[in-house]
């Protein structure tokens, strides 16, 4: 019985982590569009959220290309140190990491 119980805790922070994933996407591709700056705090707060859960998965399953990846995109979405970069910078990178996390969805 505990083990089911288990099982479906674990089964939770799995959807939960893909559901924060989804959000992650579409609020990467959202930045397309021109937002507040408030928007983009709060994109680099979950990206760098996100980009840790998703590194910390890659390690558990030994992905290493996922490893490098995320850390990288924590490092770049850092909001406690951030990375300013112009908008045109930022576009490309905001769509190349939407891709990375679509691909991570195999991940959970």
């Amino acid at each position: 019985m505990d083990c089911s119980f288990h099982m479906n805790k674990q089964s939770y922070k799995l959807s939960f982590v893909k559901y924060l994933i989804i959000l992650t996407i579409f609020m990467l591709f959202g930045a397309i569009a021109e937002w507040p700056n408030g928007y983009y705090t709060i994109l680099r707060w979950i990206t760098i959220i996100t980009s840790i859960l998703v590194a910390y998965q890659a390690f558990e399953k030994n992905i290493n290309w996922a490893k490098f990846i995320f850390i990288i995109i924590a490092i770049l979405f850092n909001p406690i140190a951030p990375v300013y970069l112009s908008r045109n910078s930022w576009l490309p990178i905001d769509i190349i990491t939407a891709i990375f996390y679509i691909f991570s969805l195999k991940l959970f």
